[in-house]
C-alpha cells in the first residue's frame, strides 16, 4: 500500500477508536461509579440520591444514559469494522488502543468540565467538591497517554516501512 492512503485509513481509524472509547468510558463511568458505589448519579444535583424518590429518579436517568453510551460503543465498534473491512493495510492494535483511550480521557474531560463544574449537574462523589479537580487531572492523563500511544503507534510504523 502507498504511504498517500495511510493518513485516509488513519483518520476514520482513529475516529471509529474515539468513538468507541467514548462510549466504553461512560458506560465503565455508570456501572462504577454510578451503579456499583453510587458516589454520583447522572442527575444527582437535582434529584436528593438520599431519599428513596430521589435515588429511583437518578438510577432511571443512570439507566438510560447508560443505554445511550452503549449504543455510542456499538456504534463505534460498526465504525471499526467497517474501516477493517474496507481495507488490505495491516492496522494498528496499539493505534486502535491509543484513540480508544484518547476517547475515555475526552469523555472524562467532558464529564469532569461540564457536568461537574460548568452545569453542576452532580459532583464526583456526593456532597463534597474535594473530588471533582483530581477527577480532571485524571482526565488530562488519560488524554496524554491515549496520544502517547497514537505516538508510539506512529513510531512503530514509520520503522517498520
Amino acid at each position: 500500500m502507498s504511504e498517500a492512503n495511510g493518513p485516509s485509513r488513519r483518520r476514520p481509524f482513529f475516529l471509529a477508536g474515539v468513538t468507541v472509547g467514548i462510549g466504553f468510558g461512560a458506560v465503565l463511568d455508570v456501572i462504577i461509579f454510578h451503579l456499583t458505589f453510587q458516589t454520583h448519579h447522572l442527575f444527582s444535583g437535582f434529584y436528593d440520591p438520599y431519599s428513596y424518590d430521589g435515588l429511583r429518579t437518578n438510577v432511571m436517568f443512570d439507566g438510560v444514559f447508560l443505554l445511550a453510551m452503549v449504543a455510542v460503543t456499538a456504534l463505534g465498534l460498526g465504525m471499526v469494522w467497517r474501516v477493517v473491512n474496507r481495507t488490505d493495510e495491516a492496522l494498528s492494535t496499539l493505534f486502535l488502543l491509543g484513540s480508544i483511550v484518547v476517547g475515555m480521557g475526552l469523555f472524562n474531560l467532558v464529564d469532569g468540565v461540564v457536568s461537574h463544574e460548568v452545569l453542576d449537574l452532580h459532583n464526583v462523589v456526593h456532597g463534597t467538591e474535594a473530588w471533582n479537580l483530581p477527577w480532571i487531572v485524571v482526565s488530562v492523563l488519560m488524554l496524554a497517554l491515549g496520544f502517547v500511544l497514537l505516538k508510539v503507534a506512529g513510531d512503530h510504523r514509520r520503522g517498520s516501512n
